[in-house]
């Protein structure tokens, strides 16, 4: 089960990067008639960056204990959500038109960093429904890995809603600085 399930996963992780590269690419190639956002990069950034953790992170998932419809269901609970936080991103780009980041990133924003919720509440409530099916989990283990996604769940938050430009820019370099821890510890295990 457990390679069927990280094959599914993959594809999807895949899609949810193919928004995020072709969004950059069309505003490169496009980059003359481009009004630049520094947040919305940041976000696509981001965005990459947890697909790519998220992805490493399905090699835990071989140490599941018991694999059932419901575990393939609550796994894809966290899954889905990963994708849309990719996907919302992808700005729609018509011929001849401004392509105006900033207008595009305040717009979306709120609705970007609702998937994000959506992905942290998830991944907490699969950390906590899989505390005893992880092989090699400790008892409270979980609540560590929570704390973590609590971090990324508070940074979601602030940077949907915040007003200040500057504490939208310290929760998405928070985000992205720990989505860079969780990809260097992942190179030094």
């Amino acid at each position: 089960m457990f390679a069927h399930v990280t094959v599914l996963f993959s594809m999807i992780f895949a899609l949810a990067l193919t928004h995020v590269f072709a969004t950059a690419s069309t505003l490169i190639l496009e980059r003359k008639r481009v009004r630049y956002s520094g947040l919305l990069t940041a976000t696509m950034i981001n965005s990459s960056l947890g697909v790519i953790v998220n992805w490493l992170f399905l090699w835990q998932l071989e140490d599941i204990k018991h694999w059932s419809v419901g575990e393939v269901l609550l796994q894809l609970s966290w899954v889905v959500p990963q994708y849309f936080t990719c996907s919302l991103l992808a700005m729609p780009c018509g011929d001849g038109e401004l392509l105006h980041m900033p207008e595009f990133y305040e717009r979306q924003r709120p609705v970007i960093y609702s998937a994000y919720l959506i992905l942290f509440v998830m991944a907490m409530t699969e950390n906590y429904a899989d505390r005893h099916n992880l092989e090699g989990w400790k008892p409270n283990e979980w609540i560590g890995a929570d704390l973590l996604v609590l971090v990324m769940f508070i940074c979601s938050v602030v940077a949907g809603w915040a007003k200040p430009r500057w504490l939208q820019w310290l929760a998405i370099a928070a985000m992205i600085l720990e989505n860079a821890w969780f990809l260097v510890s992942y190179t030094i295990t």
